[in-house]
């Protein structure tokens, strides 16, 4: 078997691995990391099939960074008091709109509706616009359009400020925090949600401020926020829903 087809077969049984042992992650990370690695190295020995030890050494590097992804939005999901989730994976992504929209394999059949919050093992990534039965597409935080406004507060060390996220600069990966307090804001401040609006709940990361800048109506200050989730390139989210309360 030639290098071109090795390669293409080593890939074909990671992702039946992934698939298959996905729901085991949940139940017990270590034997998912261990099987995720094993059962293809294993199958590939059977088969006599030769690669290259760099080969071999970037797919185990990507796939322990998959899973260091995973156990981390594991971490954050059960942090979440009071939220019920859905772990889902990206499945799709338009590059014309690459900071717009994305494809998770969750639908109406797991639960998931329209703007419930959408996370990463980091923070906030989106909301839900649409839902099919399987899938679902996910509208971030990135999107420079009126209905991906979230509401946000700056943990600044004097004060919290409050402010609405409305825009986002791709070429150096920037959200803008639309402002009018005029107090000085240190940089490396965290940025959460607020809670307000009914859609994003309180206290999910944002990221952290960048710095700030005043706009040219010279009342408006926009402070610059670096993201906390890997908005540019995420595999693995979590969709996640306020739990009802039952009064009984």
């Amino acid at each position: 078997m030639n290098k071109n087809n090795a390669h293409v077969l080593l890939i074909i049984l990671i992702f039946i691995s992934i698939i298959l042992n996905s729901y085991d992650f949940l139940k017990s990370p270590y034997y998912f990391v261990k099987d995720l690695i094993y059962y293809p190295v294993r199958a590939l020995s059977e088969k006599d099939i030769t690669i290259s030890n760099s080969l071999k050494d970037s797919i185990i590097t990507g796939l322990q960074e998959d899973v260091n992804n995973l156990l981390e939005l594991n971490k954050m999901t059960l942090s979440l008091n009071n939220f019920d989730y859905v772990n889902a994976t990206v499945i799709s992504r338009n590059r014309e709109y690459w900071f717009n929209n994305l494809t998770i394999n969750k639908g109406k059949k797991d639960g998931i509706n329209i703007d419930m919050a959408v996370i990463d093992s980091n923070g906030l990534i989106g909301r839900i616009s649409s839902v099919g039965d399987n899938t679902s597409t996910v509208k971030l935080i990135t999107t420079n359009d009126t209905i991906s406004k979230v509401s946000a507060v700056i943990l600044s060390k004097q004060e919290k400020v409050y402010g609405i996220i409305n825009g986002y600069d791709s070429e150096n990966n920037l959200l803008h925090l639309i402002i009018t307090d005029n107090i000085e804001i240190e940089k490396g401040a965290l940025v959460e949600t607020t809670g307000m609006g009914g859609i994003f709940p309180s206290n999910i990361l944002i990221g952290t401020v960048y710095d700030t800048f005043k706009k040219n109506d010279g009342v408006t200050n926009i402070v610059r926020v670096k993201p906390s989730s890997n908005i540019e390139g995420e595999r693995y989210v979590a969709v996640i829903e306020r739990r009802e309360i039952s009064n009984n």
